[in-house]
């Protein structure tokens, strides 16, 4: 995976989200803001 750089956009990544399906970066490609937060202790 390539490294984030200042004021370039961000390398495309895929999670799991909480349901099982996977989930692009570029799935939210058009959108202005996208708040990503990951929970350590979350099971």
């Amino acid at each position: 995976m390539s490294r984030a750089e200042l004021n370039k956009p961000a390398p495309n990544f895929a999670l799991t989200d909480f349901n099982g399906r996977e989930i692009n970066l570029t799935d939210f490609q058009n959108k202005k803001n996208i708040l990503l937060v990951f929970n350590r202790g979350f099971i």
